[in-house]
């Protein structure tokens, strides 16, 4: 018989996995590493019943049973990409393709001075175009049309697709502007969000402690949801947080916890 293990001490570390079910399903579609977790908990609550014995004296408990067992995780992340995002604001990431086809006309109606202006948005594409060349700002496009100066009536973001009218330059308010403008062909990702409320799969948990037996979780179906903050800015690392409800499949266990096999 193997002797009782007294002094395994053990100093987290590991890696988590997130198998997102297909949509209106419980079929898995492939682990994802989340990234770098700072912190990954679990706890498990009970609420019990108990029952007293008041025939004499002093009412003494005598029994009590278990009526609601819940078990929970949560996670952090400080690995900020595309994916961990929609996780986040419950979304999806697409990636948006930018073709470099030139614009001609595109009208900014009759803007203020001290005021930004996003080129090329739209219904479709609010954020805008990024990346432009060939910018030509032209004044009262329908009467005795002009060119603004950059530098002097605007400033340019090419970067951004972004324009800024300079106060007491010729843009006044009064005054119909179009831009003229090729965007760049480029491409880039976009989270968006969507009606989900939550986001259900498997998550797995790989040990590496930097101290203790290793022993790796799996739990065949979780709940994700957000959960506090996600400091855009700020003066520390950012990081996302996440609540994990644990629920069960048929015919499996809610939770797995595996040691590695004897060397």
């Amino acid at each position: 018989m193997a002797k009782a293990d007294t002094k395994n001490y053990v100093l987290g570390r590991g890696k988590l996995y997130f198998d997102p079910f297909a949509p209106g399903t419980r079929n898995k579609t492939g682990e994802r590493y989340l990234g770098n977790t700072t912190e990954f908990n679990m706890t498990v609550e009970s609420e019990s019943l108990d029952h007293f014995d008041s025939d004499q004296g002093v009412r003494t408990k005598d029994d009590s049973v278990i009526l609601e067992l819940t078990r929970t995780a949560s996670l952090t992340t400080d690995n900020i990409s595309e994916e961990n995002a929609a996780l986040f604001v419950l979304g999806d990431v697409s990636e948006v393709t930018q073709d470099a086809t030139p614009v001609t006309g595109e009208s900014l109606g009759t803007p203020m001075s001290d005021r930004y202006y996003q080129l090329g948005a739209s219904e479709s594409n609010p954020q805008g175009v990024r990346g432009v060349t060939s910018v030509t700002v032209t004044l009262d496009p329908n009467g005795t049309s002009s060119s603004a100066v950059e530098g002097t009536d605007y400033e340019l973001d090419a970067e951004l697709g972004r324009l800024y009218f300079i106060d007491g330059g010729a843009i006044d308010g009064q005054t119909e502007v179009s831009v003229d403008y090729t965007p760049d062909a480029n491409t880039r990702r976009r989270v968006t969000t969507s009606a989900a409320a939550s986001v259900e799969g498997a998550l797995r948990f790989v040990a590496f402690n930097a101290k203790g037996k290793q022993k790796d979780v799996y739990i065949p179906y979780v709940t994700l949801q957000p959960t506090g903050d996600w400091a855009l800015k700020g003066d520390d690392w950012q990081n996302m947080a996440f609540s994990v409800e644990v629920g069960e499949l048929p015919g499996m266990a809610a939770i797995y916890i595996d040691g590695r096999p004897a060397a």
